[in-house]
Parts: structure tokens; sequence; C-alpha cells
């Protein structure tokens, strides 16, 4: 029974270890909304028809630089919400890569999970000062036919 005690603390110890995540810093450096919508066509006239836009919510991508690596994931809202005010671009933000997903700390009120469509590496060059822009690698993709997850 003595041995039963601390074999206990150890694994609530492990459990609640375990739960815990670990994020990296980065910073924002772009992040695009776009209207996601389909054209319906309905027939006029014989012969005519009439293109009605049927909205389908938005896309938003997120591009993240950490160290020398890019990272790039997406997701969509259906409802339109603006989870663009949550973020400013250029600033710091706290994001963690599991797999082939991407989640953005949102404090406090958690995480927003994008599919991680890829990483590029960023190539600083000797004339990046002067230009403003430096070469880029573009490391193995990891959107293999995912699909892009609701914003939440």
């Amino acid at each position: 029974m003595r041995c039963a005690v601390p074999l206990i603390v150890m694994f609530l110890t492990l459990a609640a270890y375990a739960g815990e995540r670990s994020y990296r810093s980065g910073v924002l450096k772009r992040m695009d909304i776009k209207n996601v919508s389909v054209n319906l066509l309905l027939q006029s006239a014989p012969g005519q028809s009439i293109a009605l836009p049927l909205p389908l919510g938005l896309d938003y991508q997120f591009q993240i630089q950490s160290d020398m690596v890019l990272y790039v994931g997406m997701c969509q809202s259906r409802d339109k919400r603006n989870y663009g005010a949550d973020w400013v671009v250029n600033d710091p933000i706290e994001f963690r890569v599991d797999k082939d997903k991407l989640f953005l700390k949102r404090s406090p009120k958690g995480e927003v999970r994008l599919a991680l469509l890829t990483r590029v590496r960023v190539m600083p060059e000797k004339t990046e000062a002067a230009s403003g822009q430096g070469s880029y690698e573009l490391l193995p993709s990891m959107a293999t036919r995912q699909t892009v997850p609701e914003c939440h």
C-alpha cells in the first residue's frame, strides 16, 4: 500500500503535464481574408441565364514566421465571423504545430485550428536589408488532401 501512493502521485503529475500545450513564438507576417462564393445560374429565358453569387463564408490564410521558417495555415468561417480582429500583422503571435495542423493561441479564448498548408524556409541574403526581400525554399507540403477546418 505504501508503494501505491507514490505511484498514484506520479501518474497524476504526468497526466497534468501531458495536458499542457507548448507554444512557439513567431511573428504574424500576413493575414488574408477572402469572401468565398459560388455562382448560382438561374434560367431567366430560353438561352439566357443570370448568375447570382451564393456566399459560402470567409477563408482565412495566415503566414507566421518563427526563426527561419514561414508557416502557412488556413481555416474557413461559414458564419462570416471576423477573426481578423484578433491579431495584428507584424505583431508577435504564439502558435503550435501538431502534424498537419497549426493552432493559433487566442488569449483567453483558447485556440484557432488551421490546416497547415506548407512551410517555407526563409533564407536571408546579404542584399535583403537593401531590397527588403529574401529568398525562399519551399519545404515539403503538409496539406495532403486534408480538409480545411472551420475556424473556432
